[in-house]
């Protein structure tokens, strides 16, 4: 996450724009992210937007940077986090997004996490 949440602005505008695509096309369906416990996503999304919401002004620049640089850091860090509950290509399409935009992933298991 600390990785993703120091792209550039225009990063996480072609992360969007990729992921909307992805969407349409139907290669990225966010409901097949797996879920967490209350506590785990609360956990989780409280640290996204600590690292993500100070940029609000950056971010805004573009109508709906700010949500979607937190919702898709979000996503890709439950994949991560949770690697085990979701198939194979819902996986690479959560975190593809980040990978193509240099953000390494960790190896497997429960402490997966987005780094640079």
């Amino acid at each position: 996450m600390d990785a993703a949440s120091v792209l550039s602005a225009e990063a996480f505008d072609r992360i969007r724009r990729a992921a909307a695509a992805a969407t349409a096309a139907g290669s990225l369906d966010p409901s097949a992210a797996p879920t967490l416990s209350a506590s785990e996503f609360s956990a989780l999304d409280r640290r996204v937007r600590d690292l993500i919401s100070p940029r609000a002004e950056e971010l805004t620049e573009k109508p709906g940077g700010l949500r979607s640089a937190i919702a898709l850091t979000n996503l890709a860090a439950r994949s991560i986090w949770r690697r085990e509950r979701i198939a194979a290509d819902q996986y690479e399409a959560f975190v593809g997004l980040f990978r193509a935009e240099g953000v390494e992933v960790g190896p497997g298991d429960g402490s997966r996490r987005l780094r640079r």
